[in-house]
């Protein structure tokens, strides 16, 4: 019986010890994980937009990196299958002292990807599940393109890029110091992350395929949208995400020192938006002066200063306006974009119309609207029409027959997408008009985000398919 009690805690410790977030130091800032990447890749090509990414139709990153690969094989004689193996499993990347952002995260260019391998800060690793942790540090070195050496146990690529295994983990840090501290971590629970930490990456379990969590503003969110608050401190961020019905779905939450009103439930007038555009937007007042900064950046070009005046006179109406509003419009190269701003009628209407008047309206009772003239070729329009008091630079009439013809609860893809109905932002992107209009691909790919507040907790949620 003791022989059984004791075989069996060997198997629990032995158990324990396998999980890869056990190379977590507690006093890290940031790490993120890939688990099992083999098999959520299978599920990732599903997705359009990661068709358009890797597919020959479109960015053709996967033949491309296929190709880098095989020239090194050709090369050196290598077998890249031991590579893939390694990365076809779970990947960890750890560090301390450096600060991300998310766009910074990702690349299309494989060379991109070398140069962070290259370029590993001292105090940051990089971890592989491989059964060939010999053979995978030998093909790294040939990747990279810098020479091996060995001290000992441990191997050296280059003069700055550190590795030893760990059962089956293959470790690559950026110093010495680093990779024989993160291998002490993990065979020491007190100094590991996930043994200080149970509550925080309860979430993080094989149901996910990228999990991770950023201490202070090591992490910064700025996609799709950066609302800032000079007012607030982020403690931490813990983000995970998961491929589901061809849709990438990503979960992030922000720990902030500020507590914030719960996001209460709206009746949400997104759906009566009419297509004018490829994005819409619903947003509440206290977000949209730096909502509408971040969709002035997106939309105007260098020879639409009209455009500009156009968001300028919306700032102004923004700060008499109450409760939420709404964004239609279109991203392209062209300086004639359709945009409509729609205010709710109850919102502030007495005091949008005297700012209109500020601006030198006039009214036009034929078509039932105020006009602006911003040059002699450009009139900024206001009118009322169902549930909205709307300024855009297209008149009534259009408005009216666009309307008529198509609204956003119209796309199968956006009531497919669209689970939310309390939030302070939510932006509908029609990403596959973007990529036809710039790049001539045809792609049918879309992407929902929005931000809610809890409390302590900033939540935000982003699903492209």
């Amino acid at each position: 019986m003791k022989r059984v009690a004791v075989i069996l805690f060997l198997l629990v410790l032995v158990l324990s010890f396998s999980n890869i977030l056990n190379f977590v130091p507690y006093d890290y800032d940031i790490f993120i994980r890939f688990n099992n990447n083999g098999e959520w890749y299978g599920k990732l090509k599903k997705v359009p937009f990661a068709k358009f990414v890797f597919n020959e139709e479109g960015l053709s990153f996967e033949s491309y990196f296929l190709r880098y690969l095989e020239d090194i094989d050709y090369n050196y004689g290598t077998d890249r299958n031991i590579f893939l193996s390694a990365l076809a499993s779970d990947v960890l990347f750890l560090a301390k002292g450096i600060e991300l952002s998310v766009e910074n995260l990702i690349s299309f260019d494989v060379n991109y990807y070398i140069d962070i391998l290259k370029t590993l800060s001292k105090d940051s690793a990089l971890i592989f599940r491989t059964d060939n942790p010999k053979k995978v540090i030998e093909y790294m070195s040939k990747l990279i393109g810098y020479p091996l050496k060995t001290e000992g146990e441990i191997y050296v690529i280059g003069d700055s890029i550190f590795s030893k295994s760990q059962d089956n983990y293959l470790i690559m840090a950026g110093s010495k110091n680093a990779l024989e501290y993160i291998l002490s971590v993990y065979t020491s629970p007190d100094f590991q992350f996930a043994a200080k930490n149970k509550e925080l990456i309860k979430d993080f379990d094989e149901r996910y395929w990228i999990s991770g969590y950023s201490k202070g503003d090591a992490i910064k969110l700025n996609f799709p949208i950066e609302v800032s608050n000079n007012d607030v401190e982020t403690e931490y961020i813990k983000f995970y995400g998961r491929i589901e019905n061809s849709v990438i779905r990503i979960n992030v939450v922000q720990k902030t020192n500020k507590e914030e009103p719960k996001t209460k439930y709206t009746e949400d007038l997104m759906e009566k938006i009419p297509v004018l555009g490829n994005y819409f937007a619903g947003i509440s007042i206290d977000d949209s002066l730096s909502v509408i900064k971040f969709l002035q950046q997106w939309t105007v070009t260098l020879d639409s200063t009209s455009l500009e005046k156009l968001y300028d006179l919306t700032s102004s109406i923004l700060e008499n306006a109450t409760s939420t509003f709404y964004v239609v419009g279109d991203i392209d190269e062209s300086p004639n974009l359709s945009v409509a701003f729609l205010f709710k009628l109850s919102d502030g209407l007495e005091n949008i119309e005297k700012t209109i008047e500020k601006y030198s309206g006039r009214y036009d009772d034929t078509e039932d609207q105020w006009i602006i003239d911003v040059t002699d070729d450009y009139k900024v329009y206001f009118y009322k029409f169902e549930q909205f008091f709307v300024v855009s630079n297209i008149e009534r009439e259009t408005y009216a027959k666009k309307a008529k013809l198509q609204r956003l609860t119209d796309l199968a893809a956006y009531n497919y997408l669209d689970r939310e109905r309390r939030y302070n932002i939510k932006i509908f992107l029609d990403l596959g008009d973007f990529i036809y209009k710039f790049l001539g691909i045809k792609i049918d790919s879309k992407l929902i985000f929005w931000e809610e507040k809890d409390g302590y907790f900033i939540k935000y949620y982003l699903d492209i398919m």
